[in-house]
């Protein structure tokens, strides 16, 4: 049986295939991992053009710098993003990413 999203009713799959495809047209360097997109929709979290243009222009800063593994914090999310493969490899929000311990980052970006 097919998982919905409590919010819209359309499968888990759909959702996350919308989401990928949404992240490649809206911002066609930035790719939002199947883990990434499943913690983000589970915590009713979506991230419009605008976010993904700044997670993209982060990434940017980050790779200038010689990151690879990044933490970016944006408003209350935390995002652990490989900078090196331009991907959202998965999303913490509030007191979750609050009571973590990030490993195997090189680097962190605050993102207005």
């Amino acid at each position: 049986p097919a998982t919905t999203t409590p919010s819209t009713g359309e499968s888990f799959k759909d959702a996350v295939r919308k989401a990928s495809t949404d992240a490649t047209s809206t911002a066609p360097n930035v790719t939002i991992s199947a883990h990434a997109s499943q913690r983000l929709l589970q915590r009713g979290v979506s991230l419009d053009r605008q976010d993904l243009t700044k997670i993209s222009n982060a990434m940017d800063q980050a790779q200038a710098k010689g990151a690879k593994e990044s933490l970016f914090l944006m408003r209350d999310l935390a995002l652990i993003v490989s900078v090196e493969n331009r991907t959202v490899i998965t999303a913490l929000q509030g007191e979750q990413a609050r009571e973590n311990v990030f490993t195997q980052i090189d680097s962190a970006v605050l993102i207005d």
